[in-house]
C-alpha cells in the first residue's frame, strides 16, 4: 500500500504495526503485551516519548507514550502522518522451502522489495522441512515495520507445486524462472507487465522433468530466463522481484 508521507518529523522513531484499526481521535490505546515489553524493556522508552504506529486501512500516526507500567503501555495518537492508498498491483512470489538462514533472508528482502503474497511450495527437489508459520509471520511483520510499508504481505499455507498451479488465478501471469533454457529474458519482457503478476523460482536442484512439463502445459505460465549465470534460489527471487516491481505507479 502506497503512502503519502509527512516529512516534518523524525523518521528514526520506533515504528509498530497495530493489530486493529484506529482513527486520529481514538483516545488512549493499550498496546499488546509483546509490544509493551518491547517499548518498556528493549527500547526503554519513557512516558512522553514519541513513536510511530500504523495499520494498513488506517494509515500511520505519530503517537506519544502516555503511561509505562509493569503491566502494560498506553499511547495517544497525536496526528496522522501517512494516509493509505490502493495497492497498484499484487506481486506474488512462489518459492520452494529453503534452509532456515536462507529462508529468513528471502522473506525479509522479499517484503522490502514489495511482494504482496508469499506462496511456499514443495517440489520434488526442494528441502524436506516444515515451515514455522508463526515465526515467518513475525518476520514479515518486523520487515514491514522496518521498511515503512503500510500493507502486510499475505503468507499462504505450504502446498505442492502441482496444487498451486491447479488453483492459480488464470488471469494472473506466472513468470517461471527456468535455467539452461533458450527463452526470453525476464528483463526484456517485464517492462510490458501490467496488473497482478507472479514469479516462480525453483529449488537448488531445479525443477524435475515432470514439473518442467507441468509448467509448460499451463497457459498462464510464462518461462523466463534470468541471465547467463545460475543463481541461488534466494538470489533469483530477489532479482526477479526487483524487475517485476519496477513498474512506475500512478501518483
Amino acid at each position: 500500500m502506497m503512502m503519502t508521507p509527512d516529512l516534518n518529523f523524525d523518521y528514526r522513531l520506533p515504528r509498530l504495526l497495530l493489530s486493529f484499526p484506529v482513527k486520529e481521535d481514538e483516545g488512549e490505546i493499550c498496546l499488546p503485551d509483546d509490544q509493551a515489553h518491547y517499548l518498556r524493556t528493549v527500547l526503554r522508552r519513557p512516558d512522553g516519548a514519541e513513536l510511530r504506529v500504523f495499520y494498513p486501512e488506517s494509515g500511520e500516526f505519530l503517537a506519544e507514550i502516555k503511561w509505562v507500567g509493569k503491566k502494560g503501555v498506553s499511547i495517544l495518537l497525536l496526528r496522522q502522518i501517512c494516509t493509505p492508498s490502493k495497492i497498484p498491483f499484487r506481486l506474488h512470489l512462489v518459492f520452494p522451502l529453503l534452509k532456515k538462514d536462507r529462508l529468513d533472508f528471502l522473506i525479509e528482502k522479499a517484503v522490502e522489495l514489495g511482494v504482496t503474497d508469499l506462496h511456499p511450495v514443495t517440489t520434488q527437489h526442494s528441502v524436506n522441512r516444515d515451515l514455522n508459520f508463526e515465526r515467518v509471520t513475525a518476520q514479515i511483520k518486523e520487515a514491514t515495520e522496518q521498511c515503512e510499508r503500510l500493507d502486510i504481505p499475505l503468507l499462504s499455507p505450504i502446498a505442492p507445486l502441482v496444487q498451486l498451479l491447479e488453483t492459480w488465478g488464470k488471469a494472473v501471469p506466472l513468470y517461471a524462472a527456468l535455467e539452461r533454457q533458450d527463452i526470453v529474458s525476464l528483463r526484456d519482457i517485464c517492462s510490458s507487465a501490467s496488473g497482478d503478476r507472479g514469479f516462480l523460482i525453483g529449488p537448488e536442484g531445479g525443477f524435475s522433468t515432470e514439473e518442467f512439463t507441468l509448467l509448460q502445459n499451463r497457459n498462464f505460465v510464462i518461462p523466463v530466463g534470468l541471465g547467463p549465470r545460475i543463481l541461488r534460489t534466494e538470489t533469483a527471487a530477489l532479482y526477479g522481484l526487483s524487475l517485476l516491481n519496477a513498474e512506475k505507479t500512478p501518483e
